[in-house]
């Protein structure tokens, strides 16, 4: 897969270090909300939110809301780097 982004694109990786999968990486448009690539990165490595757990993206550590846009996120940059998070549901 090429990772060069077209020019209204951001190139997205997520990474999920409790999995033997490779990274997801698409480029994806500045519109593009976070829940999206949330939902595209779980459906890449096989997991589903549960009673249990949930996922969630992360950048810099912090927590990213999914009707967020990568646009914003990004700024000027032309890639983003996010982690997908486990998080256990409190019942």
């Amino acid at each position: 897969m090429s990772i060069e982004s077209q020019p209204d694109q951001i190139h997205v990786h997520v990474a999920f270090p409790i999995s033997k999968e490779g990274p997801y990486q698409a480029g994806v448009s500045l519109e593009t909300t976070v829940g999206t690539v949330l939902t595209a990165a779980m459906t890449h490595f096989k997991v589903q939110n549960d009673s249990q757990f949930t996922y969630v993206l992360a950048h810099d550590g912090q927590e990213q809301s999914g009707s967020v846009t990568i646009g914003a996120i990004a700024g000027p940059a032309r890639a983003l780097r996010f982690t997908l998070v486990k998080k256990i549901t409190q019942g």
